[in-house]
C-alpha cells in the first residue's frame, strides 16, 4: 500500500512536471546532444513560465500580446501545481482531480487567447503529450510487473 501511494505521488509529480515543462516541447536545432523529451530535466526543475511560453511560441507563433497574457497564466498554473504536489494531507485521487482542474482552467484561459489555427496546433500538442504520458505509464507498469516483490 505504501509503495502504491509513493508510486502514485511520483506519477502525479511526473505529470505536474510534464504539464508545466513539456506543454509544447519543441525540438532544438543544435549539434549538442539533447535530453529525451520524455524525461524531466536533471533535478526535476520546472521550466520558468517564460521558457514554457518560448516553447509555445516556437510551435504556435504567438504574438507579443499573446505571450504577455499567457506568461502569467503559466506562472499561476505552476504555482498551483507546486502547492498541490506539496500537499501531503490530500488523498491521491483528490490530488489527481485537482490537478486536472488546474490544467483545464489554464488551458481554457490559454485557448481563449489563441487563433483558430493556433487552437488546432495546441490541441495536437496536448494529444502528443497525453500519448507520451500513456507510453511512460505503460513502461513504468511493465517495469513494476517485472520487479521482484518488495518486503
Amino acid at each position: 500500500m505504501k509503495i502504491t501511494k509513493i508510486l502514485v505521488i511520483a506519477g502525479l509529480l511526473i505529470l505536474v512536471t510534464l504539464a508545466t515543462q513539456q506543454v509544447v516541447a519543441a525540438p532544438q536545432a543544435s549539434s549538442a546532444p539533447q535530453a529525451s523529451s520524455t524525461t524531466p530535466p536533471a533535478g526535476g526543475q520546472m521550466k520558468t513560465p517564460e521558457e514554457v511560453v518560448a516553447m509555445m511560441d516556437s510551435k504556435l507563433s504567438l504574438t507579443a500580446d499573446q505571450k504577455a497574457k499567457i506568461t502569467p497564466i503559466i506562472a499561476d498554473r505552476q504555482q498551483k501545481l507546486k502547492a498541490l504536489a506539496a500537499n501531503d494531507s490530500m488523498p491521491r485521487m483528490q490530488k489527481a482531480r485537482e490537478m486536472r482542474a488546474i490544467m483545464e482552467d489554464s488551458d481554457t484561459k490559454i485557448k481563449a487567447l489563441l487563433t483558430d489555427d493556433q487552437k488546432t496546433k495546441y490541441a495536437e500538442m496536448q494529444e502528443q503529450m497525453r500519448e507520451q504520458m500513456r507510453q511512460r505509464m505503460q513502461q513504468k507498469q511493465q517495469g513494476q510487473s517485472q520487479a521482484p516483490p518488495q518486503q
